[in-house]
């Protein structure tokens, strides 16, 4: 049911979008229907976005795109109860135009004002639009790559880009080769022209992915001279390469939160090709697969006006004085009590999904070494089989070949990965560190067979342990964790998913997939990072507590040289400012 508003029953929410390229006003009801929505894109002759442009853009078109979207709405301003707009993140130039004008609508009508993160506001509209809970949410722009799902009473963040946002990198690439922007579109048109795989780096790091690698070796090919059949093959390649990668860390954060769905949003959602692969994940995971209608999934001001009603009628009123810019503001700061008060739902959102057969094909492969036995789990990269080896309890890892990627990146991943574990596990064990134990590797097939431990996963137990119970086992992730980079290795991608925990109260280390050797400061520090992420994003209600316990036996392990933790827990924080927002950047925000 909705508020009274100036009209009657249904309150007016006039929204407000300036965080780029696009000014936008959009008018929305608190029954969440969508009464108008008016956009004006900046689209540069040359070149990328200068600010300087946009903004004189966007005071050239303000005043005609509200009076259209007033009377496409067919009411008056002085129908309107509300005012929301982007406050942040974006160009800080571009939000200082938004707000401003909402300042002064504000002002005028004598009605409140709400600023409204502009990612969050993303994710809102596709849940209404989509008729969607608690998805895992891809959200995919110019501005911005995230991959986050509601927990712990806010978006947490599962998995971002920590350098070039894909749309951003992809219009790069389009400038290199003088394509005007936007760029995406004509390279995905172009790229279907193409038909030879070129070799491109694949950079994924647990659940966080970097575009600067690829970038970097597209632009040195845009030094070449090409044809229009290599060009064909180069942007053909560059969307396989990047696009997977995007596909394979949203697959990681499916598995890891066990959500029921997956909603694409933003600007670069418009890909067929994207769309196509996270379908195909969500396929294999029987779950629901969503993507915004296009004229939503880009910045506009229906999501804004949406989201500003959500925030006004569950948080308190904002004051003009608490309107200023937040040009880094990240989605993981916001509190969402329009969700808090409905957890029961995101529990009913996690149950427990079907266990999925294999495909004649695979089945096939595990016939040919006599595997049988019970499908324990499907994870994002492997079903996980509890068998019989030479009269002994095993469990099979079989990595499975994605249908999402082509097979030039699939079978040098799979074979690549089966390797690095088998390697790796073989070494861990080798040096006391509780791993499972090695019987049989073969790459070609994607399969390895080890000890099989009986237990639970971390993530599932702990919240059935007492404090003293979590206290110790935090403490003994740090002190093995601290073993195992001594070693010179890193673990890659690890989880509370990715420890098992047994009955008897030890601990196992498992999937070791992503794992490198012969590391530095860099290394050990990316493996920290991730841990605490997790920490705070799928355990949210235990962090700091837990984060600061897995320090502390990090830094006690016996052999540590203490000014090596030092620089390792600096560089964690020097990770953490290369994400796309963060929350020390918010120092600097004006007004």
């Amino acid at each position: 049911m909705g508020f009274w508003g100036v009209r009657g029953f249904f309150m007016l929410c006039l929204g407000i979008e300036s965080t780029a390229h696009t000014f936008s006003v959009g008018i929305v009801n608190d029954e969440g229907k969508i009464l108008s929505l008016i956009s004006d894109a900046f689209k540069p002759q040359t070149g990328g976005l200068k600010p300087v442009d946009v903004v004189e853009h966007h005071y050239t078109v303000f005043d005609t795109v509200l009076k259209q979207a007033i009377s496409k709405a067919n009411i008056e301003f002085s129908d309107l109860d509300l005012i929301a707009f982007s406050q942040g993140p974006g160009l800080g130039p571009c939000l200082r135009v938004g707000a401003a004008i909402s300042r002064s609508l504000s002002l005028q009508l004598n009605i409140p004002i709400v600023g409204v993160n502009h990612c969050i506001a993303h994710v809102e509209i596709g849940r209404l639009l989509c008729n969607v809970y608690d998805p895992v949410t891809v959200y995919v722009s110019g501005g911005n790559t995230i991959i986050s799902a509601f927990d712990s009473g806010m978006y947490q963040i599962f998995g971002e880009t920590l350098d070039l946002a894909i749309g951003n990198m992809i219009d790069m690439v389009a400038r290199d080769y003088g394509i005007p922007h936007p760029g995406g579109p004509k390279i995905e048109e172009i790229a279907k022209y193409g038909t030879n795989y070129i070799n491109l780096p694949y950079i994924v790091k647990g659940m966080d992915l970097s575009f600067s690698g690829l970038y970097t070796a597209i632009w040195k090919k845009s030094k070449e001279e090409t044809s229009k059949k290599n060009q064909a093959d180069l942007f053909y390649s560059l969307q396989e390469t990047s696009y997977s990668m995007l596909a394979e860390v949203s697959e990681r954060a499916i598995a890891h939160t066990e959500k029921n769905s997956v909603l694409v949003t933003g600007g670069v959602a418009a890909n067929k090709r994207l769309q196509e692969m996270i379908s195909n994940i969500s396929d294999e995971h029987k779950i629901e697969f969503h993507v915004v209608p296009l004229k939503y999934a880009g910045d506009n001001g229906a999501m804004i006006a949406w989201t500003g009603i959500l925030q006004y009628k569950t948080s308190k009123k904002t004051e003009i004085s608490e309107t200023k810019i937040l040009p880094k503001w990240r989605m993981d700061e916001v509190p969402i009590p329009w969700r808090n008060s409905l957890k029961d739902k995101v529990n009913e959102s996690k149950k427990e999904k079907p266990i999925i057969e294999l495909k004649k094909s695979e089945q096939t492969i595990l016939q040919e070494f006599n595997f049988t036995g019970e499908i324990i789990r499907r994870g994002a990269e492997a079903v996980l089989i509890h068998s019989k080896w030479f009269n002994r309890d095993v469990l099979i890892k079989y990595r499975l070949s994605k249908e999402y990627r082509i097979s030039e990146i699939d079978s040098n991943l799979r074979y690549s990965r089966t390797i690095k574990e088998g390697r790796t596990l073989i070494e861990l064990f080798k040096c006391g560190i509780p791993v499972p134990s090695i019987f049989e590797i073969n790459p070609n097939k994607g399969l390895i067979v080890m000890q099989y431990i009986k237990g639970s996963r971390l993530k599932d137990v702990i919240p059935d342990l007492s404090n003293k119970e979590l206290e110790k086992i935090f403490r003994e992730i740090g002190y093995w964790l601290a073993k195992i980079h001594q070693t010179m290795r890193m673990h890659g991608d690890l989880t509370t998913s990715n420890i098992i925990y047994t009955q008897k109260g030890e601990l196992f280390f498992i999937d070791f997939g992503l794992a490198e050797s012969d590391i530095g400061i860099e290394e050990k520090a990316m493996d920290l990072h991730l841990f605490k992420r997790v920490i705070s994003s799928t355990h949210g209600k235990y962090f700091p507590f837990l984060y600061d316990q897995f320090i502390l036996g990090y830094s006690k392990f016996e052999n540590s040289d203490q000014n090596e933790i030092q620089a390792i827990i600096s560089r964690i924080n020097q990770i953490e400012l290369r994400g796309r927002y963060n929350i020390e950047r918010n120092k600097e925000s004006t007004k």
